[in-house]
């Protein structure tokens, strides 16, 4: 499906997986079907998912902590350019303020509502 270290515009990543072509976590049916993460945004990506505020975003979060199906995960390089880096799946949630903080200290960001620890999987 997709080549490790290989770079995908957003249109072939729904064209494959499908769900919004917007959201960090695209999901079909309740169920993520990719991530889509920015390094600005999630500095320690693809281990560690930091979920923003706004109803979708917490949603999409929530959808993800809850899933053990792993998902393409893709880092952000450049315009429209998105490195393929594996198989993800979330293995740890915390809403822990003390442990949002240091996150929010080392990403400059200060709307962290969770955080999603996540493991890669190969595929077997």
């Amino acid at each position: 499906m997709f080549e490790l270290g290989t770079t995908y515009s957003r249109e072939v990543i729904h064209g494959q997986v499908g769900g919004n072509l917007q959201s960090y976590l695209p999901n079909v049916g309740g169920v993520v079907v990719a991530a889509c993460l920015t390094p600005d945004a999630n500095p320690e990506a693809p281990l560690v998912i930091l979920v923003g505020t706004g109803e979708q975003i917490e949603r999409s979060g929530g959808l993800l902590a809850a899933q053990q199906t792993p998902v393409p995960t893709f880092i952000k390089r450049e315009t429209n350019k998105w490195e393929y880096v594996g198989h993800y799946r979330p293995v740890r949630v915390s809403s822990d303020p003390d442990e949002i903080q240091g996150h929010a200290e080392k990403s400059g960001r200060d709307d962290i509502t969770q955080i999603i620890y996540m493991e890669q999987v190969v595929p077997g």
